[in-house]
């Protein structure tokens, strides 16, 4: 499958290492990428455009969610706690732990009487609520003032979202040739982000199948060369996306215009979404994301 390249504006481009050889031309851009799913290495777009003022931007995001262990489960991860631990001088050496966990035996031994009433109480009323005697469980804790404990924890969900990035670029032309090379760079992404319909006119000859969009990968050039993939990377790069959404506006200032004798449009304005396909993790800050 033959690669289509193209690019905006005229002026892009750098000198060692470049897509171009112009050193009086634009010196950084994102090299954009399109890729068959069904075949990794068929590049089917290799699109270069200016950096855009919104393009420099990423987010990291972990997930977390509170978790009630209550009462038997706060005692447990307590007593895990102190087992697995050792004092740091090592007295104990490996037995700290046990030792650590007859203090925490003993200490649950002293509890004071009061307050092993009030929990019994307590525990009472939420039976007599579950065996629907009315609202035993609030009327108690209004009158011995207490609630029991419910052990709350921050408990650690695992990767949730993909990474999503957003470019917007305004392309202005400068004759309708230009402005048709334009029109070429937002149909290869048109034709990208959209899936394949092996029946053709699926009004005609309709298929049940749609084949998978294309997948990109996204670089950022700067002074010719691209970002590194390890730890010295001073900014990020950008995993394996696809592409979600092309918001395309032809307006010029709230009025249409075009170049003479076509209907080529002075100005597009295009946003493009994309949402990696792989989570993020530890490891890939050592490859540069």
């Amino acid at each position: 499958m033959a690669t289509t390249y193209l690019e905006y504006p005229s002026t892009l481009g750098a000198g060692t290492g470049g897509r171009r050889t112009d050193p009086n031309g634009i010196q950084h851009w994102i090299s954009f990428k399109a890729f068959d799913f069904k075949s990794d290495q068929s590049q089917t777009l290799d699109i270069a455009l200016y950096i855009p003022s919104d393009a420099l931007q990423t987010s990291y995001k972990s997930s977390y969610e509170a978790a009630s262990l209550g009462a038997v489960g706060g005692a447990a991860k307590k007593a895990s706690d102190i087992f697995q631990s050792t004092t740091t001088e090592g007295v104990h050496g490996k037995a700290g732990g046990v030792e650590g966990l007859k203090l925490l035996m003993a200490s649950q031994a002293s509890a004071t009487g009061s307050e092993m009433g009030t929990v019994s109480l307590l525990k009472g009323a939420e039976k007599a609520a579950a065996l629907g005697l009315g609202d035993t469980k609030t009327l108690m804790e209004q009158a011995t003032g207490s609630v029991m404990n419910p052990y709350m924890v921050a408990a650690y969900k695992g990767p949730s979202d993909m990474r999503e990035h957003k470019f917007s670029f305004k392309m202005l032309p400068q004759s309708k040739a230009e402005s048709s090379s334009c029109m070429k760079i937002v149909q290869a992404f048109k034709r990208a982000m959209l899936p394949s319909h092996s029946g053709g006119d699926n009004v005609t000859s309709p298929s049940m199948l749609f084949g998978y969009p294309d997948q990109f990968t996204i670089e950022y050039y700067i002074d010719g060369n691209p970002l590194p993939t390890d730890g010295s990377n001073p900014m990020f790069n950008v995993g394996r996306s696809v592409l979600t959404a092309c918001d395309l506006n032809y307006t010029t200032q709230d009025v249409p215009l075009f170049f003479d004798n076509s209907q080529y449009p002075v100005s597009i304005d295009m946003q493009l979404s994309f949402m990696e396909i792989g989570v993020m993790y530890r490891e890939k800050v050592d490859q540069g994301f």
